[in-house]
């Protein structure tokens, strides 16, 4: 199943936005398309696992924040302003946002 693409508004879009945005047709991966024709592609368990939203901020704190999420999957990606895209996962997390520059540094790491 084809998951529907994110395209970026050139005119609102900050400069770290990508031009599209999409999930594999397996959902393991979050697909960047970046203006310059560069590409960066994301695993679902990288993106889990990076989650900055406060449940999981308070779940690291607490020691109690999985180390991994095998067989993860992104279920749906949609998009928060011209900044940002909301995931959400298989198992039941939606509520970390991630903006274009810090999925750029993870795409970088």
């Amino acid at each position: 199943m084809s998951q529907p693409a994110i395209a970026s508004n050139p005119s609102t879009a900050s400069a770290a936005a990508p031009m599209q945005v999409s999930i594999s047709e397996d959902l393991a991966f979050l697909d960047l398309a970046m203006g310059d024709g560069s590409a960066i592609r994301l695993t679902a368990e990288r993106l889990r696992t990076a989650c900055k939203c406060a449940h999981c901020i308070r779940a690291r704190i607490d020691g109690v924040f999985p180390e991994r999420f095998d067989g993860i999957a992104i279920v749906q990606a949609a998009p928060v302003g011209g900044y940002a895209v909301n995931l959400a996962f298989s198992d039941g997390h939606a509520r970390g946002i991630y903006p274009w520059t810090f999925l750029l540094g993870l795409g970088a790491a």
